[in-house]
């Protein structure tokens, strides 16, 4: 089980996450760091409410115990979740820190350590109800996804790399479908990576704009034949598009979270090929 409340504030004096700007400003913005804070809190309070109507209200809590049952009903597809979701929560938080004057090594860092602590403050939760449980496994992928972008900040190397998302509804669910992420069969994880740049270089104008990606989802999880699938697909770098100004490198920042349709193909359980596809 997983949440993370998403926010974004679009406009024109937006932050700027083009990695093209080097300069910093750190005379922190009150007001800034005022409505950052008020509206991480608020999104805190928020999937607190979402996860005690979900999976906690009217459980009587027992001694903190560990468990992954749920993971294991669906191939661990929700590791990829925590670890996605974290992603963008600390990502998101830590720019927003960013904007508001605070040096970059440090919003990396409290952006990191907020998406953690509120992930982990789940899992101890779940710890204490019987159906539930702590899951090692989750936490696990709560830290990788949480400080996976303060990496990308002290290792440029990384930044070749990043977690996208994308959906095509099946209307297959289950049991311990209570939210609307946790309609696994209808989600798709990907890891994308600047290959083709990495080995050309930047300045074919394929190895600029498109990366390389390989994807995780997972079917009939409600019944015997449950199998996971992996795809390579091609997959687009929305922040390579030459257009600059604070709000349109936050939209193409926010368009690299996710995985659009792209030529593809299914690797396994058995090999079918693509044209366009989520």
């Amino acid at each position: 089980m997983f949440t993370v409340p998403l926010f974004f504030v679009l406009s024109e004096n937006t932050f700027s996450i083009s990695d093209s700007v080097q300069t910093e400003k750190h005379e922190i913005n009150l007001t800034r760091l005022a409505f950052v804070s008020g509206t991480a809190a608020t999104f805190i309070v928020a999937g607190h409410i979402q996860n005690y109507d979900a999976w906690w209200k009217g459980d009587d809590k027992v001694h903190f115990h560990t468990g992954d049952a749920d993971g294991r009903k669906v191939l661990h597809a929700d590791k990829l979740g925590h670890n996605y979701f974290s992603f963008v929560m600390s990502d998101v938080v830590s720019h927003s820190f960013i904007w508001s004057g605070v040096e970059r090594k440090n919003s990396f860092f409290y952006g990191g350590s907020i998406a953690l602590l509120f992930q982990l403050y789940v899992e101890v939760e779940d710890g204490t109800h019987p159906e539930l449980g702590f899951s090692v496994g989750d936490a696990i992928a709560d830290v990788t996804g949480s400080y996976f972008p303060l990496m990308q900040n002290e290792y440029p190397f990384l930044k070749n790399i990043t977690w996208k998302y994308s959906v095509i509804k099946t209307g297959n669910v289950g049991p311990i479908h209570k939210t609307v992420i946790d309609d696994y069969e209808s989600q798709y994880f990907w890891l994308s990576a600047k290959l083709p740049q990495m080995i050309f270089g930047s300045e074919n104008f394929f190895s600029k704009f498109f990366n390389i990606a390989i994807g995780y989802s997972v079917k009939n999880i409600y019944v015997q034949n449950k199998h996971s699938e992996i795809y390579l697909a091609l997959d687009y770098d929305f922040e390579a598009i030459p257009l600059e100004g604070s709000f349109v490198n936050s939209v193409k920042h926010v368009l690299n979270y996710f995985h659009f349709p792209s030529p593809m193909i299914r690797i396994t359980p058995s090999f079918v090929g693509y044209g366009f596809r989520w």
